[in-house]
């Protein structure tokens, strides 16, 4: 799980993917944590990506490393509203803070991603699974 945050982490921004009426729809991403060994995200409930996921919670994630390696993460978005989870994630990115301003704002929501197996890629063609 800490080799799948780290590389997330890493990449700076990554793509989520999500399905709305039978077609892709991609959007990048840059926060992720961790927290009780969970893959945690954070989006707002008035944006299309949280009716997607609410509809349909299957996931898959990407990203590059700046050495042209890559992940592609996938899982379903489990939703987790607890204050503390929103507590953690202002912790851990003022950005969340200046644009949620409060844990308490009914806008944020928390999700981790449940059933996750990861599937890193090097350049020399090389890969490895991790089932989380």
């Amino acid at each position: 799980m800490n080799e799948v945050l780290e590389f997330l982490k890493n990449c700076k921004v990554f793509f989520v993917a999500t399905a709305e009426e039978g077609k892709p729809k991609v959007r990048p991403f840059s926060f992720v944590m961790m927290h009780e060994e969970k893959l945690y995200f954070v989006t707002g409930n008035q944006k299309p990506f949280f009716k997607q996921i609410q509809a349909n919670p299957e996931i898959e994630i990407c990203g590059t490393s700046q050495k042209m390696e890559w992940i592609r993460l996938s899982g379903k978005a489990v939703p987790d509203s607890r204050l503390e989870i929103k507590q953690r994630a202002f912790e851990e990115s003022p950005f969340l803070k200046n644009n949620y301003k409060s844990v308490e704002n009914p806008v944020m929501e928390c999700f981790y991603l449940g059933e996750a197996k990861a599937d890193f890629c090097k350049i020399d063609g090389s890969s490895k699974t991790v089932v989380l």
